[in-house]
């Protein structure tokens, strides 16, 4: 009987020991905050040859615009919006049908979320954090 409950003492501490282990796992994902403000970097990035021409995003929950020759990736600096409002857009033209454009949303500078990608002359991506 002693070695019964011994096994079951042993058993019952080490589930409590992996779940504790478990929990204390190293994970540098970063969080999507649900709520609440939100601190993320834009970025755009095409394929080569291609030039952002122009841009759409949300800073301090305003439309900001960004409209030249940014060539094939621009990145903004931290923003800080509600959830909501963390979103972007952008159109730029490519050499060829083959040319590509996608949008990043980086939190702690790490994509969170990205988007689908453009091709073809024209392009034209989207992307907002919900």
């Amino acid at each position: 009987m002693k070695t019964f409950k011994s096994i079951i003492y042993a058993s019952i501490f080490a589930f409590i020991s992996i779940i504790f282990i478990a929990s204390c796992s190293d994970n540098d994902d970063p969080v999507i905050p649900q709520t609440g403000n939100v601190k993320a970097t834009y970025r755009i990035v095409g394929s080569s040859g291609v030039n952002i021409t122009s841009i759409v995003f949300y800073e301090n929950n305003t439309i900001a615009t960004r409209s030249g020759n940014f060539g094939a990736e621009w990145t903004s600096h931290e923003v800080e919006n509600d959830g909501i409002h963390t979103m972007i857009n952008a159109t730029a033209s490519g050499p060829s049908d083959q040319s590509t454009l996608k949008a990043q949303i980086l939190i702690d500078g790490k994509v969170v979320k990205e988007s689908p990608v453009s091709q073809g002359k024209i392009l034209v991506t989207s992307l907002s954090l919900y």
